[in-house]
């Protein structure tokens, strides 16, 4: 723009004035995306030593075209042994999600559980199964997969297996019975974080080989959860280095305008602007999540929590002053 105006216009601070209309066009903020760091410092839910204080629980879709009438793979961990349940389903319902999680309940009721924010987590029939079952549940932030990082690393590992298996079959076995043999490869094999086997951290045992033989690799259960979770908390700090290298803190505040990243999908809404807003920061939540007024097509509700990687400042075009005002 200003090598467009300057050739044949001039007045003081010209190129100060020029900037400052363009900042303030809400055109061009909401289709054209700065290159800028992100917003928001990394926050992770704080390692524990102790089985079924955090659950998580997600879902990974596309597996109607593989020998099974079943769609949707369900998968609920635990955060201190990284063990893993899977459930293949129909449905995504909340009936669905409240049948997977009572067969895990069956061993213990977790302390909280961590799901994203699908309708059927935020129905008034999983607030009553959360009645029932006494334990406190905790939503991610809108489009923000990263907040239950530990259940994408696993939707990658155990799809990336499943898909190996499929792949290499010679025969058309079901995926639902290949998942079964995944499963337990994965729940019997040393994680690359903890260095333990989920299923040793979680049970204190391992189901192919005598105690015996077990206490001469492994530490007592008890032992290895405290080093699981030392290991943990050394690949936290190691990650948040890495990823903060790439965001700065979050400058927002309470009533400050906004605009809001939307996701597109590849090679679809290729016009569409690439934020929405102006939106007006209603609470800030935490150092990395914020209440905006956009209202939330899934709950109805007139706002809409959502997290600061998402967030732009919004110059308001009423607000422009220029050098000779």
């Amino acid at each position: 723009m200003i090598n467009l105006i300057t050739p044949q216009y001039y007045w003081p601070h010209i190129n100060q004035d020029i900037s400052v209309f363009v900042k303030h066009c809400d055109v061009c903020q909401l289709n054209k995306k700065k290159r800028q760091k992100r917003f928001g410092l990394l926050q992770t839910v704080p390692p524990t030593d102790l089985p079924f204080e955090y659950l998580s629980i997600d879902t990974v879709g596309g597996f109607n075209y593989y020998n099974s009438t079943k769609k949707y793979l369900h998968l609920v961990i635990d955060h201190a042994t990284r063990y893993v349940w899977a459930f293949p389903t129909k449905s995504e319902t909340t009936e669905t999600y409240a049948n997977c999680l009572k067969q895990v309940f069956q061993i213990q009721v977790p302390t909280k559980l961590l799901s994203d924010r699908n309708g059927a987590f935020t129905s008034s029939k999983f607030k009553r199964f959360l009645r029932n079952c006494n334990f406190k549940h905790l939503l991610t932030s809108s489009h923000h997969p990263q907040t239950n990082g530990k259940c994408e690393r696993v939707n990658q590992s155990i799809v990336t297996k499943l898909k190996c298996k499929v792949n290499s079959s010679p025969t058309k076995i079901p995926w639902t019975k290949l998942l079964e043999q995944v499963i337990n490869e994965y729940n019997l094999t040393p994680h690359s974080v903890t260095k333990f086997p989920p299923a040793y951290l979680l049970f204190g045992t391992l189901p192919y080989s005598p105690p015996l033989t077990q206490n001469q690799f492994y530490p007592s259960a008890e032992e290895a959860r405290k080093l699981a979770k030392q290991n943990t908390i050394k690949y936290h700090d190691k990650n948040k280095i890495k990823y903060d290298a790439r965001f700065i803190d979050s400058p927002f505040k309470a009533g400050d305008i906004v605009m809001y990243e939307e996701f597109n999908y590849p090679n679809r809404r290729k016009l569409s602007p690439v934020f929405s807003g102006a939106y007006e920061i209603v609470k800030k939540l935490s150092d990395v999540n914020y209440e905006i007024t956009k209202p939330n097509a899934l709950t109805k509700k007139p706002t809409e929590i959502v997290y600061a990687s998402k967030l732009r400042t919004f110059y308001q075009p009423e607000e422009l002053k220029l050098s000779h005002e």
